[in-house]
């Protein structure tokens, strides 16, 4: 069985990284979300990189925030550095 897609799965993911490039027009960026949405398994795959790229951005903002422990670890760890180096 064929996708929607006319079995061209893998040339739409392809386009699905430029639909989330800043550069791409809003005429293009229309262009893929429709191909993609024609099929199931494109649009899975759509769906999947909006996840992790939401993903993404939650942990790696500045409101994100280490384990205060790890924090203080890393931090003995920078001076504990400094010390040796500053001392060697």
């Amino acid at each position: 069985m064929t996708e929607p897609c006319g079995g061209r799965c893998e040339d739409i993911q392809a386009q699905l990284c430029a639909l989330f490039d800043p550069s791409t027009t809003p005429e293009r960026a229309r262009e893929i979300l429709q191909i993609v949405a024609e099929c199931p398994h494109c649009h899975g795959r759509l769906e999947s990189e909006q996840e992790i790229r939401a993903l993404l951005r939650r942990c790696c903002t500045s409101e994100a925030s280490a384990p205060a422990a790890l924090r203080q670890r890393i931090t003995m760890e920078i001076r504990q550095m400094r010390v040796t180096r500053y001392q060697g």
